[in-house]
């Protein structure tokens, strides 16, 4: 039998994109369409009265007879102020770049992983050490908050042991979570 060397295709590598954010303007977004598509409702509505197949009056031109009769109130000037703020206030949300959900994975290129994902992760490698019961975690982009149930004889060198194992796993992210760690210590139950 001989042994010929198998010479795989490469593809070529595509650069993942990066986790982003929900984009801030996706509900206003979101009333606007609703907005729009309930003025074309009351559009086909009007077409449907001038066509003659529903009877009723125009909404449309009923409203622009309402608005066209309307003198100067006390109150247009604050709510024109407060349509110009929610106006410019749209105009940020549209604007404001979308913040990034994932950590990415130091000297690994495009690769990311979730914050709850390196928060299960801490939680595996506290409950491997010897002297640790439990440990249950929860992080975010930016820290990464461990808490640990630790044998009463283990309590003198939990927090170091901890810290030790977590610093290799926050050096491997980018940014670096910092890292906050809770022992609670007891007798078994």
């Amino acid at each position: 039998m001989t042994s010929d060397k198998v010479v795989l295709p490469t593809a070529s590598r595509v650069a993942a994109p990066v986790p982003l954010a929900t984009p801030g303007s996706a509900f206003t977004g979101l009333l606007i369409a609703a907005a729009v598509l309930a003025l074309g409702v009351v559009g086909i509505r009007d077409a449907l009265v001038d066509l003659g197949a529903i009877t009723g009056s125009h909404w449309i031109s009923g409203a622009f007879e309402y608005v066209d009769g309307l003198a100067y109130q006390g109150w247009m000037l604050p709510a024109g102020i407060a349509a110009v703020v929610l106006g410019l206030w749209f105009v940020i949300l549209g604007l404001k770049p979308r913040r990034k959900t994932a950590n990415a994975l130091v000297g690994v290129v495009d690769t990311w992983i979730d914050p709850a994902d390196v928060a299960a992760i801490a939680s595996v490698r506290v409950e491997s050490l010897t002297n640790v019961r439990s440990a249950s975690s929860h992080a975010t982009r930016r820290k990464l908050e461990v808490k640990a149930s630790v044998t009463p004889d283990g309590a003198a060198t939990a927090e170091s042991e901890i810290r030790a194992v977590l610093g290799n796993l926050a050096q491997a992210l980018s940014p670096s979570p910092r890292i906050k760690i809770r022992i609670q210590t007891g007798e078994r139950s």
